[in-house]
Parts: structure tokens; sequence; C-alpha cells
């Protein structure tokens, strides 16, 4: 079974969207949709109660990285995919994620818009399998995702990472479309804001950690 693991802060509009969008997408016994949510976002906590889907609080670091981090460490799935709450599910997206994860670890989804996605030299969303995640971060910091990005970067250097491994593989068939403000595809919010704030201070972290890969 997949875990789509969905982190989600402040946007309790979109929790009944992306499962709507999701579902529909694949047998419900291969897909298991967890949100991750920070323990003071009543709101996006009810959204979810409200249409009877699983959320866990988030543990570890108020981020993109620490949800994630977080939901690793408390399920057992097989596959993890790492999603995001403003995503567009195609029909049989997981199909050839599956079929490429037997030979590798972390698989990049088609978000139809980032170009160097669509180069297949990067991912936004991905699928990992436990036994990958289980590496852990290059440097052991954290079970997938490094921490000490604000928000961006923390994909950049998981792919990077995978890459460093021989474990990374895109998969342009799989379409993920990711619904981002900077696409025209969504409405910018405080969430968007976050990113867009600390952009510079994550880029100089990536830039100060690349030596561990390269």
């Amino acid at each position: 079974m997949i875990a789509v693991l969905i982190p989600t802060l402040g946007r309790p509009h979109n929790i009944k969207r992306v499962i709507d969008d999701l579902e529909p997408t694949a047998p419900r016994n291969l897909i298991d949709p967890i949100f991750i949510v920070e323990e003071h976002d009543t709101p996006t906590r009810e959204a979810i109660e409200a249409i009877q889907r699983t959320y866990i609080i988030n543990k570890r670091s108020p981020s993109y990285s620490g949800a994630i981090n977080t939901a690793v460490e408390e399920t057992t799935h097989e596959h993890l995919f790492v999603a995001s709450d403003d995503l567009h599910f195609h029909n049989d997206w997981y199909v050839p994620l599956l079929e490429f994860a037997t030979d590798f670890g972390l698989v990049g989804t088609n978000d139809l818009h980032n170009h160097d996605v669509l180069a297949g030299s990067h991912a936004t969303h991905y699928l990992v399998t436990r036994e990958y995640a289980e590496q852990g971060t290059i440097d052991n910091s954290a079970p997938l995702l490094h921490e000490g990005y604000t928000h961006n970067y923390c994909d950049t250097e998981a792919v990077a990472t995978a890459k460093f491994r021989g474990q990374f593989r895109p998969c342009l068939d799989s379409i993920v479309e990711h619904l981002h403000w900077v696409w025209g595809l969504a409405n910018i919010d405080d969430t968007y804001n976050k990113g867009s704030l600390y952009m510079q201070q994550d880029q100089a972290l990536f830039t100060n950690r690349s030596h561990l890969w390269t």
C-alpha cells in the first residue's frame, strides 16, 4: 500500500478537494491518504475529521520537512508518496511509479510545469520505498528530508541525495500536477508567502550543504 503523505497548514478548504481528487484515481486498498498537520491548526484538523480521514500531528520541526519526517517515523507502509495539498492526481499515476520502485528508491513524478522536472532532472513530488527512507538524509540528521530548510530546497536535496546514491529515477508518465500559485493555478496565501520569504535563505543552505553529494 502507498501512504500518500499530505502536509497541510492553514488550508482547511483544500482538504476535501485533494481527497476528492486523489481517491478516484486508485483502488482504496492501494492508497492510504495521511494528512500531517500542526497541533495549533484546529480548523484544518476539524476539516479532516469532517470527512473521516487520517491525520498525524507533526512532532518535529514546524516545516514541510518536519511533517514528512514525522509521517515517515509513524507509518509502516512499504511505499510513501511525498505529496502536498495542492496537487491534481491523474488516473493511474501510481502504476509506473511502482514499476520503477522495484529498482529505484526515489521515483519522481511529472508536475507538468517545473522545467527541471520536465527535463527529467528533478522532482517536486515523488514515491520513496520504505527501504530507501530508512537510509535517512545524507548526513543522517533526519528520516528523509533535512529540516534546516524553512520550506524550499528540501526536495532538491532529496533528489540530489538520491542521485548521489544511484537511486533517483524520473517518471514523466506519472502525472501529478502541481497546482502552485507561480503557475497561476492557485491564490497566494500565507503558506506560499512563507516559502517566498525564505527562498534565499533556503537556497544558501542548499549551496552550503552541496558538498555532501558532489
